[in-house]
């Protein structure tokens, strides 16, 4: 028996439903996202008729990474034309979803910004606000955080992404200098008049102190973290990292710094700072990269990995970009 075709899926249902699935795909560990995307496949039957669609289509970009340049942009070029054209390319692909908008969808929606956080941040957008306290709080992408202050502390809580604090001296307190606290999903920090980044990661929180000392409070004796230092905090607890290929707080001051670092990771961090898919071919993911990357212009980041190394940087739309061998 042959099964029954697909309703008619209005492109603004499709448009919405690809934006879901590019944010799981960017930030799938974040359970908040999870349970926004699943209120949104429930509010509407044909929500979930779309996101199922998609599960099967997300071979769609996942694919073009195994196909030939000339298939995948032709391929590619199908989806930016008219609707026939959109079917015959997701057909090509060996996908049955009858939809459109691709390309139609905007990029600026591609990341869910946590509702009701006090500050946040979208994809490649990167913000500082000086709070009460004096406090210098600077946001990297795709980032947010709530801001609790009490008479008796202050705290910032790190709901996702990555932060950098230059803590204030709260003069202007009665009571005299509170205690300043962040809190992650893995860790209690207690800053101790300092400068420190912290970025909340799949694995653990990880924390380098630029200045001051910053303690990781939790069973037992406090750690304490001084200038220059580094550590990675997760369900087992603590534990110093040595030697990082990525300058862990370069990006408040608009950079990504590398040493040694493999293509593979640098793909990766580049990518969290642009929309869309940017991947590397597993063939050269292995080579080494040291350099001094501005975060205000992506492209001209990949440009200059052309340059230095034997790759060439494939782009065949702004949803889709690799990294190939040359």
């Amino acid at each position: 028996m042959s099964r029954p075709p697909l309703p008619e899926l209005p492109d603004n249902v499709v448009d919405q439903a690809i934006g879901w699935l590019v944010r799981i795909e960017s930030d799938g560990a974040n359970p908040q996202l999870l349970e926004a995307c699943q209120r949104w496949r429930q509010a509407h039957a044909l929500h979930e008729v779309a996101w199922q669609a998609l599960q099967k289509s997300d071979a769609t970009f996942q694919g073009l990474a195994a196909l030939p340049g000339s298939v995948a942009r032709d391929t590619l070029q199908r989806l930016q034309g008219g609707r026939h054209s959109r079917r015959q390319a997701l057909k090509l692909l060996g996908v049955g979803l009858l939809a459109s908008g691709v390309t139609g969808w905007s990029m600026r929606d591609s990341t869910l910004v946590p509702w009701g956080a006090d500050y946040a941040t979208e994809v490649g957008e990167r913000r500082q606000f000086v709070l009460d306290d004096g406090t210098r709080l600077q946001l990297n992408t795709a980032s947010a955080v709530d801001v609790q202050f009490t008479a008796q502390r202050r705290l910032i809580v790190l709901r996702r992404g990555e932060i950098f604090i230059d803590t204030g001296k709260d003069a202007a307190t009665a009571g005299g200098r509170r205690s300043f606290w962040v809190s992650t999903r893995h860790a209690q920090l207690q800053a101790i008049g300092t400068a420190f980044a912290v970025r909340d990661e799949a694995s653990g929180t990880r924390l380098r102190v630029e200045d001051g000392v910053v303690a990781i409070q939790g069973k037992g004796q406090p750690v304490m973290v001084a200038a220059g230092e580094q550590y990675l905090i997760d369900a087992n607890g603590s534990q110093r990292v040595e030697t990082s290929p990525l300058n862990a707080s370069a990006w408040a001051r608009g950079q990504l710094v590398a040493k040694r670092m493999q293509l593979r990771e640098l793909t990766a961090e580049l990518a969290r700072y642009r929309h869309g898919w940017l991947r590397c071919d597993p063939a050269i993911a292995h080579l080494e990269v040291s350099g001094v990357f501005q975060l205000d212009d992506i492209d001209q980041a990949l440009s200059a990995l052309s340059d230095s190394l034997p790759v060439r940087v494939e782009r065949f739309t702004p949803l889709w970009t690799r990294i190939v061998a040359r």
